[in-house]
């Protein structure tokens, strides 16, 4: 058995669902595609700027002869509430549902590469999880984790797009796979179904109207996103779901992406009350850890003014009162997307009381709005 073989049997019996390896040359054409994504400003501000290190490997490790990159299932069933409206719920993408994947996987990195260590006494890595310095889904489509699809997601065969990708630069030289053939064919569900039209064009997301950014950036969100926000909390699954190789996928076997401290579909009301001490508990375990607890405050607002259900209003007096203004300026656009004038004496004390500018707008704009309706 080669070195390549027992990596990958290796890999299979600590739960990596897919392991394949790729060289260490530079990704040219996917630089020179980021250089211009970053021009016409459709380039994520999650990635690192430095687009010339996040596609060459060997600036990563300059002794670099391999990549092996691996990929983990995350995707499970969970039956969603009969009603959002009349329960008060909104929904997390699947991604962010359990434990956190950066620790998930990079454990299970730590695991692998604490075999090459047995098998090499000189062995050089750079382990990577998402965060990483380096464009995992380029590494993962020339390995042949999978094929990109036109939404940008890369496609496994077994478990579509539902997988977390991360991997390992090495000094170790290994057996190289093939990339797999791109299987989307004429297919352009995942544009024509995206909310925003922040897919525009195939292959090409313009991330800062993807919901799956919008929900997940800090700062007050545009009017015209917060409706199409619709029911979404944290992310946006809506690409992945209409696609035809999502359909009949294999389960990772990882009760760890299954929910932990959160529903998958929790109760909106307890979201925008949320304390500092319930999130440490119940979202420092997930992959929500990193943005604080006002953004999810402010989504939950949202979402109950997209429901537009009166029994939202009293969660909502309550969101005018947060010590946040982003939050107590949500809050109020809710009230005035449910379109109960009845509280427009409510929004007129709190205005009363008001100093920061952004809120007095979105309070006054309601109250105009609740007025009309008199």
């Amino acid at each position: 058995m080669t070195l390549t073989e027992e990596i990958k049997e290796y890999a299979k019996i600590i739960g990596i669902d897919e392991i394949r390896i790729t060289g260490a040359e530079p990704f040219l054409e996917v630089r020179e595609f980021l250089m211009n994504m970053e021009e016409r400003d459709y380039l994520s501000k999650f990635i690192n700027n430095d687009i010339e290190l996040i596609t060459e490997p060997k600036q990563i490790l300059s002794t670099a002869q391999s990549v092996i990159v691996c990929a983990i299932s995350y995707y499970h069933e969970i039956e969603s509430p009969p009603s959002f409206k009349e329960e008060l719920r909104g929904k997390f993408s699947k991604f962010a549902w359990g434990r956190d994947y950066h620790q998930v996987l990079g454990e299970k990195l730590e695991q692998l590469i604490g075999f090459l260590r047995t098998k090499n006494d000189n062995l050089e890595v750079k382990k990577f999880v998402d965060t990483g310095p380096t464009v995992d889904r380029a590494l993962a489509r020339r390995a042949g984790i999978g094929w990109q699809g036109k939404n940008c997601s890369i496609i496994n065969p077994d478990y579509g797009s539902w997988i977390f990708i991360g991997g390992i630069i090495t000094n170790l030289e290994l057996e190289f796979d093939a990339p797999i053939e791109d299987q989307c064919s004429g297919c352009r569900k995942c544009i024509e179904a995206c909310p925003t039209g922040a897919l525009v064009d195939e292959y090409t997301l313009k991330s800062n109207k993807c919901l799956g950014y919008i929900t997940l950036s800090k700062g007050y969100i545009e009017k015209e996103d917060r409706r199409k926000m619709g029911t979404r909390i944290w992310g946006c699954d809506t690409c992945q779901d209409v696609c035809p190789h999502n359909q009949k996928v294999k389960f990772g076997n990882h009760s760890d992406f299954l929910p932990q401290t959160l529903e998958a579909y929790p109760q909106l009301s307890s979201l925008l009350a949320l304390t500092n001490k319930d999130y440490e508990e119940k979202f420092k375990p997930t992959p929500m850890n990193w943005r604080g607890k006002r953004p999810i405050q402010r989504n939950a607002a949202i979402v109950l003014g997209n429901l537009k259900n009166p029994k939202a209003i009293p969660h909502l007096l309550k969101g005018l009162d947060d010590p946040k203004p982003i939050v107590r300026a949500h809050s109020a656009w809710a009230l005035g997307e449910i379109g109960e004038p009845s509280v427009i004496g409510d929004l007129k004390k709190r205005l009363a009381k008001e100093r920061e500018e952004e809120v007095i707008v979105e309070i006054e704009g309601v109250i105009d709005k609740l007025s009309d309706l008199c």
